[in-house]
């Protein structure tokens, strides 16, 4: 009994496994990166869960005045957009 296949030439049933191949790869690729995706999504959450407990237990004003608390301190160190901390501004150099 013939098939399909035994119709088709040589050509074709080679393009055919090529295609089967890279398929199977993408596949498998999709899986990891969904996998990777899944990964990301549980840190996302865990880090606002690990927050949301930190602002029951300490206030979320009091996180939000330590939050700019530690922007002043950084901009000083490392400002934007043109990186010169605020003690060299206005020296010469």
């Amino acid at each position: 009994m013939n098939t399909i296949f035994d119709a088709m030439p040589v050509k074709v049933l080679e393009e055919l496994e090529r295609i089967e191949t890279t398929v199977s790869e993408k596949e498998q690729r999709a899986f990891l990166c969904q996998a990777d995706a899944q990964d990301l999504r549980l840190r996302h959450d865990e880090i606002i869960a690990s927050w949301t407990a930190r602002a029951e237990r300490e206030g979320l004003d009091n996180l939000v005045a330590e939050r700019q608390r530690l922007d002043d301190i950084a901009w000083v160190f490392d400002p934007l957009p043109n990186r010169i901390p605020v003690e060299a501004r206005g020296q010469v150099r």
